[in-house]
């Protein structure tokens, strides 16, 4: 099952949550401010999932996103994304 890889973190620790493809409605690039790209990863069912990161640019996430959903790749990782809500 294809997946796609996000880090929740704490002052703790960090831990990784997958959520199926099948479960997402939409990766939504927002925008792109001083480094920072901006994304909104929709659910079917429940609320939006921010995130914000600066590893790399629009054009490389938004291709790296198609690739994903047509190829056999198993993982898409967001991990290095920050979640802000």
């Amino acid at each position: 099952m294809k997946s796609i890889r996000l880090k929740y973190c704490t002052d703790n620790r960090c831990t990784f949550k997958f959520v199926n493809q099948n479960s997402v409605a939409d990766l939504e690039i927002l925008a792109s401010t001083g480094g920072q790209v901006n994304l909104r990863l929709s659910l079917k069912v429940g609320e939006p999932i921010l995130l914000t990161g600066s590893t790399e640019s629009i054009e490389a996430i938004s291709q790296r996103w198609q690739r994903f959903q047509t190829s056999v790749e198993i993982f898409f990782d967001l991990a290095d994304y920050t979640i802000i809500k």
